[in-house]
């Protein structure tokens, strides 16, 4: 049951993140981002009024229509409103506006049980994301209209205007002058897209590779385990025989403090010498350790207690060490698996098919997102200690497909990227392209930063 009221956040966010497709290119992402706010805040006023399983069901069910839209509608927003020089800041804030969020949740979750009862313990929780949704939903009117899209539709005049106001400039200014006709000349190339062409494009040889290989960062990004823990991590830190006193809540809060922390790191090491495939690797590594170290501790509080794990399990010493595993699994997460595999989707896929593919990669990731959270709390219960242990595999398999498939993508230009991709060779183990830092320091200085 638990398993199943999770999940069904993640079914809608499945579907909402496809909906966008339907939605963003007739009306606009401003009144797409407005509807869409509105059907989350409708599926948390049912989830709060809720008096039986199927509404509390049918709530998870909106709410996640209108997260799953806006993750992808936001990004696509800002990326379409924002000077080129800060998508790329704007982008990787997104993780940690995610985690803050997640560490938040925990604190709020915390307080609700110590001082609250009955039904308000789950009812007030619920309700408090009534609140970041309403915020969307009013902001949003005093926002302007993606200038790409209003471009699209030929617009220019306000174009001109929003344009004027988000950069605070005159109409004589050469910066601007510069981005205007740039805004424009693109929309024009996007105007005379074809929708059937495009899916024709998506499905050819050489993009299905690109294809395949967004769908399986996204795919390993969840089969990471991290929201097997964002979602369960008091009944994890249960396990470990931390039940006393409420301090299994307590060590939830600090790991939400642990992944806020460490989304910091990802900051200065995504675009350090290490590339991408280096920090997926070294990230992979970090994981492997944390979790088969764990799966090693939960084995050992098992045996010693009988056979069981939770409530009066007495751990010790093991207990806290699992607890540190725990984190170090969050820090080898959010340096690399975290924000890596969006990176590397927004640079794979050429400029005329990359909203499309974005969707669908995106999708994925939702879809993987809502069978972890209806699996975990079985495997928790039928396999106990082998849930670690085949996390702690799944990081090898991402680890070997990283080094085999996936291709350096920092510093490349799509030019550069369509050679390889397109040149039929499918592993890349033995590249030689080596990351020009040098060049990209002397381009971001110039102001021409890589999209």
């Amino acid at each position: 049951m638990k398993g199943d009221i999770v999940a069904m956040l993640q079914v809608g966010c499945c579907v909402g993140s496809i909906a966008t497709n339907l939605v963003a290119e007739p009306i606009g992402r401003k009144k797409a981002i407005i509807i869409f706010a509105a059907i989350f805040i409708m599926g948390g006023i049912m989830q709060v009024a809720a008096q039986n399983l199927a509404t509390m069901k049918a709530g998870r069910f909106f709410a996640g229509l209108g997260v799953g839209a806006c993750s992808a509608l936001v990004p696509m927003y800002i990326a379409e409103t924002a000077p080129r020089k800060m998508r790329g800041r704007l982008g990787t804030t997104w993780q940690f506006l995610i985690v803050l969020g997640i560490m938040v949740s925990y604190f709020i979750d915390y307080g609700a049980k110590i001082h609250l009862t009955g039904t308000n313990q789950w009812r007030v929780p619920l309700g408090i994301q009534i609140v970041p949704g309403g915020i969307l939903l009013i902001g949003m009117f005093f926002l302007p209209e993606s200038l790409r899209w209003l471009a699209v539709k030929g617009q220019d005049d306000r174009v001109k205007q929003n344009l004027l106001k988000l950069r605070g400039c005159t109409e004589s200014d050469a910066a601007f002058q510069q981005e205007y006709h740039e805004i424009l000349e693109g929309a024009a190339a996007d105007r005379d897209k074809d929708v059937f062409q495009l899916w024709k494009s998506l499905f050819t040889k050489n993009n299905l590779r690109r294809l395949g290989l967004g769908i399986m960062l996204q795919v390993f990004q969840q089969w990471t385990g991290t929201n097997a823990v964002n979602y369960y991590a008091p009944e994890i830190f249960q396990s470990s025989g931390l039940n006393t006193n409420n301090i299994d809540l307590i060590a939830t809060g600090v790991y939400g403090v642990v992944k806020v922390a460490f989304v910091f790191v990802s900051f200065f090491m995504v675009d350090t010498r290490l590339g991408r495939r280096r920090t997926l690797m070294i990230g992979s590594v970090v994981m492997f350790t944390a979790f088969f170290v764990l799966a090693g501790l939960i084995y050992g509080i098992q045996k010693e207690n009988g056979g069981n794990l939770g409530t009066g399990v007495q751990a010790g010493a093991k207990g806290y060490a699992a607890m540190v595993m725990i984190y170090l699994f969050a820090v080898g997460y959010e340096f690399s698996w975290g924000p890596i595999p969006w990176i590397c989707c927004s640079e794979i896929f050429p400029n005329n098919i990359r909203s499309l593919s974005l969707s669908i990669t995106t999708a994925f990731n939702w879809a993987c997102n809502a069978v972890i959270a209806k699996v975990t709390p079985l495997m928790m219960t039928n396999i106990t200690y082998g849930t670690y242990f085949f996390f702690g595999s799944m990081a090898v398999v991402m680890g070997v497909f990283v080094y085999f498939f996936l291709p350096e993508t920092r510093g490349r230009s799509m030019e550069e990227l369509n050679v390889l991709l397109d040149s039929g060779k499918v592993f890349v183990h033995n590249d030689q392209y080596v990351i020009d830092h040098e060049r990209l320091e002397r381009d971001a200085e110039a102001g021409d930063y890589k999209e």
